[in-house]
This record gives C-alpha cells, sequence and structure tokens, in this order.
C-alpha cells in the first residue's frame, strides 16, 4: 500500500492538484479548497499494532467548472463549485467524508467495485481517477471508461515517475 509520502510525491511528479493527505478525522480542522484530497480511512491517532500505518486509501476532488479547460463560462456568471468521492471499493463515504464535502451535494460517487477487497492498490487507483480527472475533464468519458484504462494508466504513471516494482457506475448523494 503506498504511504502518504508516496502519493504527495507520485501526485508533484504528476503535476496533480494535491491540497494534501489526510486521515479521515483529520478532514474536520483543514479549510475546504478547489483541489485533491487523498484520505486514508484509518483515524490518525488509531494503532494498527505497528504504528500508524493506515488502511484505505480513498479520494475526493473538490472542482470548479470555471476551471476546466472546456469551460464556457463568463466572468460575470458566480463560479459552481462541485465535489466527487471516489472508492476503489465502490462503497459509501463514511460520515466524516460526507460532513467535509457537504457545502457541494449532490456529490458524485462511483458505487462500482474495481478494486479487489484483498489487495493494496486503492493510493494507485485513487491516484488514477485524479489524472484522468485532470487530463481528460471529460467527466462522462471518465466514468464509462475508467475501469477499461485503469489498469493501462498506472503501468503508464509507473514509467511516467519512473518507478519499478511496484459501464457507467455514477451515483449522487443528496
Amino acid at each position: 500500500m503506498l504511504t502518504n509520502f508516496d502519493i504527495e510525491r507520485i501526485c508533484k511528479k504528476l503535476d496533480l492538484p494535491i491540497v494534501g493527505v489526510f486521515s479521515k478525522n483529520e478532514l474536520y480542522n483543514i479549510p475546504r479548497k478547489i483541489g485533491s484530497y487523498y484520505i486514508n480511512l484509518m483515524d490518525d491517532d488509531k494503532v494498527d499494532g505497528e504504528g500508524n500505518n493506515g488502511s484505505h486509501w480513498v479520494f475526493a476532488k473538490i472542482y470548479s467548472d470555471a476551471d476546466r479547460e472546456e469551460s464556457d463560462s463568463e466572468d460575470d456568471k458566480p463560479r459552481l463549485v462541485h465535489a466527487l468521492y471516489f472508492d476503489a471499493f465502490g462503497f459509501g463515504m463514511p460520515k466524516s467524508v460526507s460532513d467535509f464535502l457537504k457545502p457541494f451535494k449532490p456529490v458524485y460517487c462511483n458505487n462500482r467495485e474495481i478494486q479487489n477487497i484483498n489487495s493494496t492498490e486503492c493510493g494507485w487507483y485513487c491516484i488514477v481517477c485524479d489524472y484522468i480527472l485532470e487530463e481528460w475533464q471529460d467527466g462522462e468519458v471518465i466514468v464509462v471508461h475508467f475501469y477499461q484504462v485503469t489498469c493501462f494508466l498506472i503501468l503508464q504513471i509507473l514509467v511516467l515517475i519512473n518507478l519499478s516494482g511496484v459501464e457507467r457506475s455514477l451515483i449522487f448523494i443528496d
């Protein structure tokens, strides 16, 4: 499983708009701003026997239509700010994440499992989701093709950052 340091380093190399890497309980203490949030579902004060190694990475993104390349918004129109939540297991948001994203409802969420429950690649799936959102900027294409391109993009990202060894499913939360 990727560490918070790995995620920060990879996001920096890929020039992704990372706000930070947080444990879910830390979300109550941070300001909301546009960008990418990598969230570990283990609270930062929990210890699993060998220190806090984390449990599972999920991803949240706060974005504005005005910041998208294909945006046709005019300067005099108010900026619409949205949020999305991604979990490679397809589970719903924990309460702390839901509370954090509440001002941006509806929040777009995936509900399809694309990661085996016994695997540890959740951090990679989150990075690929962020990368796709930044590079393609077409939500419809992303939702339809995410599963098909994920493994290919993980390999491309590994090459890009010089590391080695290592259908539509969208719901609205009101």
